[in-house]
């Protein structure tokens, strides 16, 4: 699998991981306000069950009603509620709300920016009516948001950005050790380290002289070297060091031709060249051509 999908697919992993976890956090965030209301409205109604809603709210609640002819939502802070919550963030964004069941009116809903608890069902004794009784919390989805536990979120957004980083550093190495590399049939040349590598960028293992051979062929215009430009560079101080140089390519050449797509060509003696092999193998069909031809009458 090519490393560039690889590496974007973790990313993509990790940020949709981290979208997951968030969202979670946020439900859970939403639930446990939900749990807070609810156990501050119980405990409250305890203390003070027929206090809690006064004969004068319900008949203003009443009148309300019938001269709107329509629902009626009241909104009434208290005290004791904000103070039985747990969630010390609540307790200036809670309050309460009810309605009278009957047949009168339909019951009238928060708007979206509410979280409610559970519905209540009491019974007022100091005016008889049953009341539907809720604790509300007006809070946004940002501040929900700042409530819930985004630690894993945070953690793997804060992976899939390393990784971003990461894998962008990876891939300017990589391509300043291209810049660096130079690169001929399947061998490859790092002139940082001195080295011949194959096409796994696996060193090769040369001996000092055929690793100064390799450098000559490889550095060379058209990567071929005279055969007594060679000896001399090689051997100075030798008077003929023909057969010294021609023991050298011949222990060379399975080395170089096991490992890359080169070959080490001799030139009727006079010169040797670093070649492909497939540029080798058309110079011998061309060779056998030519010998074909004069060889016919």
């Amino acid at each position: 699998m090519n490393s560039r999908f690889l590496s974007i697919g973790v990313f993509m992993t990790l940020m949709l991981s981290a979208l997951l976890a968030g969202h979670h956090g946020y439900c859970g965030a939403k639930e446990a306000i939900t749990a807070d209301l609810n156990q501050a409205l119980m405990r409250t109604l305890e203390e003070e069950r027929d206090n809690i809603v006064t004969r004068d709210s319900i008949r203003a609640y009443r009148q309300l009603r019938l001269a709107s002819d329509g629902p009626v939502w009241l909104a009434i802070a208290d005290r004791r509620l904000c103070r039985n919550l747990k969630n010390s963030k609540l307790k200036d964004k809670t309050f309460l709300s009810f309605d009278v069941v009957d047949a009168a009116c339909p019951d009238a809903k928060a708007k979206n920016n509410f979280i409610a608890s559970d519905t209540l069902i009491v019974n007022h004794k100091a005016t008889g009516a049953t009341l539907a009784i809720k604790s509300y919390a007006r809070l946004s989805c940002a501040a929900i948001f700042r409530m819930s536990d985004q630690r894993w979120s945070s953690l793997l957004a804060f992976s899939a950005l390393l990784w971003l980083i990461g894998f962008k550093f990876l891939i300017r190495r990589k391509q300043t050790e291209a810049g660096e590399l130079q690169i001929y049939g399947g061998l490859s040349y790092s002139a940082k380290d001195g080295c011949f590598y194959d096409a796994h960028r696996i060193p090769l293992h040369l001996t000092p002289m055929q690793h100064q051979l390799m450098r000559m062929l490889w550095e060379a215009p058209s990567h071929s070297v005279p055969k007594e430009e060679l000896c001399a560079a090689l051997w100075p101080k030798k008077a003929d060091a023909n057969d010294t140089l021609y023991t050298l390519v011949r222990r060379l050449k399975p080395i170089l031709e096991s490992c890359s797509g080169l070959q080490i060509v001799a030139h009727r003696g006079r010169s040797y060249s670093l070649e492909t092999k497939q540029i080798g193998d058309c110079q011998d069909n061309i060779r056998k051509m030519s010998a074909s031809f004069r060889a016919d009458p």
